[in-house]
């Protein structure tokens, strides 16, 4: 296991975390510093996988992990991201403009965040899209789609669909 040497007393932004071990995973929440294992159980590795491969055989740039800044004191990283371009290569993290979608794949210790707090953040910087990936009861994994809406001066997303993840892969072929 690794030992990270943090600088104490700071305020932390986006630009600081470049110069972290890419070991972990790293996201700031109003200036707090996040950090989690890069591990993920099978069956969330299962639903990034499937959902990362479906997106890339449907032609989007997809990638897995990417940083997305949300403002100054704001970074997450959701579990897959596409962008609406090309990414600059040698960036890990980039501002919410340059996505066009973002995927969550929902853990037990996740679910607060995934269905309420970074949707909403999500959808306040504008990204146009936010998938939520879950497992249902019988084992099964769903797909919960959103389009990003514009009401009373405020954007949030709207489900749009709600598809088996393995319905989507069939259309995909």
């Amino acid at each position: 296991m690794a030992t990270i040497k943090l600088p104490v007393g700071i305020d932390w932004t986006p630009e600081i975390l470049q110069d972290l071990p890419p070991d972990y995973r790293y996201e700031l929440w109003e200036g707090n510093l996040v950090v989690a294992a890069a591990a993920m159980r099978p069956r969330h590795a299962d639903g990034v996988g499937r959902t990362y491969r479906l997106l890339i055989h449907a032609g989007r740039l997809a990638y897995l992990e990417q940083g997305v800044v949300l403002g100054p004191r704001e970074l997450v990283t959701p579990d897959v991201a596409v962008f609406r371009d090309l990414p600059a290569k040698e960036v890990a993290y980039h501002p919410a403009r340059e996505f066009e979608l973002v995927v969550e794949v929902v853990s037990p210790d996740s679910r607060t965040a995934d269905r309420i707090v970074k949707p909403a953040k999500y959808a306040a910087c504008g990204i146009p899209e936010y998938w939520r990936v879950e497992e249902t009861d019988d084992g099964d994994t769903v797909v919960h789609q959103h389009k990003l809406v514009r009401e009373a001066g405020a954007e949030r997303y709207v489900e749009t669909r709600v598809v088996m993840l393995s319905t989507l892969e069939k259309e995909s072929l």
